[in-house]
Order: C-alpha cells, then structure tokens, then sequence
C-alpha cells in the first residue's frame, strides 16, 4: 500500500509548489511538493479504505505522508479509536505545518473536552514546542468559546523558550481578545504573563479585521505600557 502511495504522491508533485513550501519550512528536507487539497482527497480515500494499514506502513519517508496521517485522523469516526490515534501521533510533530493541520483535521476534540483536557494537561508543559503548540492552538479553536477560564489559565502557566510554542501561545492569547475583548484585556492588565507572548498577541490582535478602531486604541495604549 505504502509503495503505491509513494509513487503517486511522485507522480503529482510539483517542483515549484516543493520550492514554495521549501521556503516555508526550511528544516524540513523531505518535502516533494504536493498540494494540500490533493493531499487531503488522499487522506478522505485512505481512511474509506484499509487506513489502519496505511498507519501501520507509514515511514514518513516524504513530509506529505505525515500530513497524510494527520488529516487521516480527522476521518476516522470512531472518537476512542481518534484519540488513541493523535496520541500515537503527536510525537511526529516536527514543524508547526504538521502541528496546525493535526489541529484543524481533529474536529472530535471538540467533542469530548474532558478528555481533550486531560490530553491537553500531558503536553502543556512539555519540553518539546510542538507539542506545546499543539495544547494552544487545539485550544485557541475548540475551547475559547465556551472554556475561556482554561484557556487563559493555560496561558498564564505558559512557560516555553521555543519560538513555534510562544507562537502559538500568543496566537492563542489574540483569539482570546478577539472573543472577548473587554475580559481578556482586564486579564492581561491583572496578570503576569511572558511579555513576548502578550506583545505578539496584541500586534496580532491590531492585524484583526474583528476588532475595531477604539479597541486597537486600547491595544496599543497597552503594549506601549508593557515593560
């Protein structure tokens, strides 16, 4: 299965998308340059088929096969058989391009919070910034709406030195001020939280549509004040 996969995936790559994604990841080596809607029609066909096999063979000989499995996982219905999937999975996040589309394929995660919680709690305060951005940018689209209080607490633990896990904590923090701008700006304000996180959260929050202009005022009469 997997050799037939390879050839495929050889077969419809593209040297300048390859150049393009290249740029993008420059740590990543293994890219052949496959477009992502092709990539997650793959993915949608595997997981009608024999997926566990596709799991099983899986080398990640080319950066594609391991976006492959991560939206694979979106795929699969059966929610105990997910988790224990993304568990397994979580440890090939090696860039934030696998991280953010494991997160965004994995819609059942939003289905069980408890158990996302308590997945979220085993990696929050990993060595690893992938993993770490892996919690925060799970949270920032599937909790702020209806758990902000976790959110932003997970924020205040944050404590991460690596660049894709700060990233993804302001990234998460700005969803929060767009959500809900006045609490999360009291939060701010009342709380110690990294500087570079909050700094980067509100530029990232000033480059929102959402917000409007007495809000940005605000935004950046706080980060002017910020030590």
């Amino acid at each position: 299965m997997i050799d037939d996969l390879k050839r495929e995936l050889i077969k419809i790559s593209d040297k300048k998308y390859k150049n393009f994604s290249s740029s993008l990841l420059p740590n990543v080596n293994n890219i052949i340059g496959v477009r992502l809607p092709l990539l997650r029609k793959i993915a949608k066909r595997i997981s009608k088929s024999d997926y566990r096999l596709f799991l099983l063979q899986n080398d990640d000989e080319f950066f594609e096969l391991t976006i492959i499995e991560a939206m694979l996982i979106g795929f699969v219905r059966d929610v105990d058989e997910a988790f224990d999937i993304i568990e397994k999975f979580i440890p090939k996040i090696t860039n934030w391009s696998i991280c953010d589309t494991l997160c965004a394929s994995a819609k059942f995660l939003s289905i069980d919070k408890k158990r996302t919680k308590k997945l979220l709690k085993k990696y929050m305060f990993s060595k690893n910034e992938f993993e770490v951005r892996f919690c925060y940018v799970v949270m920032l689209m599937y909790f702020i709406d209806d758990d902000y209080d976790f959110v932003f607490d997970s924020i205040k633990q944050f404590n991460n030195d690596g660049y894709y896990a700060k990233m993804g904590a302001a990234w998460c923090l700005s969803f929060c001020l767009i959500k809900n701008f006045n609490g999360c700006l009291n939060d701010i304000r009342t709380n110690n939280i990294s500087t570079w996180v909050v700094r980067k959260a509100l530029t990232k929050a000033i480059e929102s549509y959402k917000l409007n202009k007495i809000q940005k005022e605000l935004i950046y009469e706080l980060r002017q004040n910020l030590v």
